[in-house]
């Protein structure tokens, strides 16, 4: 049940020729924060036009050549525009970076009275969200899990549901039947389950695809419980007691998660990494990729503290996009390539990292790397601001990841108690590694204390 990301690109051609002139017409799709260009199959002196910035007229000059017309550009666009081709032999393409759904409209390359024309549709995110966090059945009766789906720009075209098998952890795709399934529809996406059974009791997950092919799922799983209410009254008031007792040891047990979430004890940190597997008998090519926003701050953070102490001293191995990306290859499925090879994401959070950008993507495709692997791949936030004042500015997907993982602050200052406890959880909260690497990991960050003294 994998999530497709793919750039869409539909070209429907139409020429005329009138004295001598010609035209074509293409309709280009692409995916939001993605990067497109317009080919334009005229060589020489051109000129490209698009949506005008106060229209009317429709359409506005954006370059000659490669000299862009800024004044005609829209201001959101301008400094993702540019013009790139093969100059010396007349080829002037339009690229646009960071696809947002403004940017729609017709693009037209001009060259003495043939044109190019380019219709631009950008396709927005997919949200598959459940209508109740849980539910609860009788055996005989039915149930409906609820499902709201949405997408900005392209219809949706099919939606479903998964059940998870207890026995090997995998999802098996609910076929709908008169007995037993409804059929979920873009317009009714809801499941209905009839004739409640025991062995219906478990996790569901609701699934979207829209005209584009993009795929999305319900961001958790929800859990049914079916319940038998046809024993005698004895046994319906133990079952009761039980549950009442059960909902009680939940509750103090999340109250107890929730108190020591912002700050666990290190000595509980300690236990669980000790009984934490051992995670590098994998084929996973790195032990973390790190994502973070292309600003000072950031970058001096990632290279100056974090990359030295963990991969330089720790031995750990990090996936840094300005080191690691293979250059010619498109940005996102370097993003999804190295996050699918990774066992943790450590998110380095800015109030510049929430501005969105590639770092949404990221972190998006880490929230479904996580479900997807049944939390084999961690997420690992660092808060470099004040969570405070960083709260405002997270969308709900955000929300969602800091609430269900401990994140870590780096106690800027000199405060070196502070900081040594920041790289000691941080530490606690990388994969495991065999005796064997941990032996090689320790002789290299003793050879390393040695040449630093």
């Amino acid at each position: 049940m994998d999530i497709q990301y793919q750039y869409i690109y539909s070209w429907v051609v139409v020429c005329s020729y009138i004295s001598g002139f010609s035209t074509a017409e293409y309709t280009v799709t692409g995916h939001v924060h993605s990067t497109i260009i317009l080919n334009c199959s005229l060589d020489g002196t051109i000129t490209w036009y698009g949506p005008a910035k106060n229209p009317p007229p429709p359409e506005a000059v954006y370059s000659w050549k490669n000299q862009l017309n800024a004044p005609d550009i829209p201001d959101n666009l301008r400094p993702r525009l540019s013009v790139v081709g093969d100059f010396n032999h007349g080829r002037y393409n339009l690229k646009i970076q960071k696809l947002q759904v403004t940017d729609q409209g017709l693009y037209m390359c001009e060259l003495k009275g043939s044109v190019d024309k380019f219709r631009l549709k950008v396709i927005g995110d997919l949200t598959v969200e459940v209508s109740k966090t849980s539910y609860v059945g009788t055996i005989g009766g039915s149930v409906t899990l609820g499902c709201i789906v949405s997408s900005k720009t392209s219809p949706v075209s099919h939606v479903c549901w998964y059940f998870l098998n207890q026995s090997n952890g995998s999802y098996i795709l609910l076929k709908p039947d008169i007995i037993k399934y409804s059929m979920a529809t873009p317009k009714n996406p809801s499941l209905i389950i009839q004739n409640l059974e025991l062995n219906d009791d478990g996790l569901y997950i609701c699934s979207a695809t829209n005209e584009a092919g993009v795929t999305g799922n319900s961001t958790t799983p929800t859990p049914l419980t079916v319940i038998n209410n046809n024993k005698p009254d004895s046994t319906g008031k133990k079952i009761a007691y039980v549950f009442v007792s059960i909902c009680c040891l939940l509750v103090l047990v999340i109250i107890t998660i929730l108190t020591l979430k912002k700050k666990k004890p290190i000595f509980l940190l300690q236990i669980a990494h000790r009984l934490q597997k051992v995670e590098d008998d994998d084929s996973k090519l790195w032990d973390a990729f790190v994502s973070f926003k292309s600003e000072e701050e950031d970058i001096q953070f990632v290279f100056q503290h974090l990359y030295p102490k963990l991969e330089k001293q720790l031995g750990f191995k990090l996936c840094i996009h300005h080191k690691d990306f293979l250059p010619g290859k498109a940005i996102t499925a370097n993003i999804i390539d190295a996050i699918a090879n990774s066992r943790r994401t450590i998110m380095i959070i800015s109030k510049e990292y929430l501005q969105g950008g590639y770092t949404t993507f990221e972190y998006e495709v880490a929230h479904t790397e996580m479900i997807n692997s049944k939390s084999k791949h961690k997420i690992i936030p660092i808060f470099l601001d004040k969570f405070d004042s960083c709260q405002g500015l997270m969308d709900d997907t955000l929300k969602c990841i800091v609430q269900s993982v401990t994140y870590i602050t780096w106690p800027k200052g000199t405060n070196q108690r502070a900081a040594d406890s920041f790289w000691k959880r941080l530490e606690l909260a990388m994969p495991k590694k065999s005796k064997k690497d941990r032996a090689d990991c320790c002789k290299n960050s003793s050879l390393l204390r040695r040449s630093m003294i």
